[in-house]
C-alpha cells in the first residue's frame, strides 16, 4: 500500500491533540504552551511535524531529513527545531517520536545546569538506579550537536535536558507514548525538587530496578 500523506497527517493530528489534552492536564507545559512533537514516517527519511503553541497549534506539515522540501504549514521556527529532531531520529533509528516542551520543572533542572537522577520511583522503570537524563552542553538555539553528544554518551537515555533550554524526550513507539514519557519525567522533576527542600535526595539501593522488574513480572 503507497504512502498516503493526507491519511498520515489526520492520524498524527488526531494523536497530537490528544497529547497536548496530556500535557494540559498534567501541567507539563509552560505557560505560552512552547514545544513541538513530530513522529518519523515509517520507511522514509521525511516526518510530520507540528507546534504546541501559537495560531498553527496542531497544524502538521511534514519534512524531509535534508530540511530542504516540506509539505503544509511550516514556519521558520518549527523548520529550525525539525532539524534537531531529524538529528535524533538520525542517531537513534529505532526511535519514531520525538517531544520538546518548556515543561517547568524540566526546564529548571535544565537552567540550573543539573542533570535530572533516578530518585522518584516514576524512573526506576525508566533508567537503571545509576542512570540519569543527561543534560547537554549549551547551544544556540536548537542547535543539534550538543543533543546528539549527550545521546552518544548515554546510549540508552530516553531523552536530555538542552542546557539553559528545555526538554526533548523521545520513544520507539509513537507521539502519546512519548508524551506520556514527558509526563513521568516532569513529575520526576517536580518530586526531585520538593525533595531537595527537606534534605539530599537519596539514590535506590544497589539493584532496585533489577528488583522491581522481577516484582512486576511476577505479578
Amino acid at each position: 500500500m503507497s504512502f498516503d500523506p493526507v491519511r498520515f497527517t489526520q492520524v498524527f493530528e488526531h494523536e497530537f491533540a490528544l497529547a497536548k489534552q496530556l500535557l494540559i492536564k498534567h501541567q507539563a507545559l509552560s505557560s505560552n504552551e512552547a514545544g513541538n512533537i513530530s513522529l518519523r514516517i515509517p520507511g522514509e527519511e521525511r516526518l510530520v511535524i507540528a507546534s504546541l503553541s501559537g495560531a498553527d497549534s496542531g497544524v502538521a506539515a511534514i519534512v524531509d531529513f535534508d530540511l530542504r522540501h516540506s509539505q503544509g504549514s511550516l514556519t521558520d521556527n518549527l523548520q529550525e527545531v525539525a532539524a534537531l529532531h531529524v538529528a535524533i531520529y538520525r542517531e537513534r533509528p529505532q526511535v519514531n517520536a520525538v517531544i520538546h516542551t518548556h515543561s517547568p520543572y524540566l526546564t529548571a533542572f535544565a537552567i540550573a545546569g543539573r542533570p535530572l537522577r533516578a530518585h522518584a520511583a516514576q524512573l526506576l522503570g525508566i533508567l537503571a538506579e545509576d542512570e540519569e537524563i543527561p543534560l547537554t552542553a549549551w547551544g544556540p538555539r536548537y542547535a543539534p550537536e550538543p543533543v546528539v553528544a549527550a545521546l552518544r554518551e548515554h546510549p540508552h537515555a530516553p531523552a536530555a535536558l538542552l542546557a539553559n533550554h528545555g526538554p526533548f524526550a523521545w520513544s520507539e513507539r509513537d507521539v502519546l507514548a512519548a508524551t506520556r514519557l514527558l509526563v513521568n519525567l516532569e513529575e520526576a522533576a517536580y518530586l526531585t525538587f520538593l525533595a531537595q527542600q527537606l534534605g539530599t535526595p537519596q539514590p535506590f539501593p544497589s539493584g532496585a530496578a533489577q528488583r522491581s522488574r522481577l516484582g512486576w513480572s511476577a505479578t
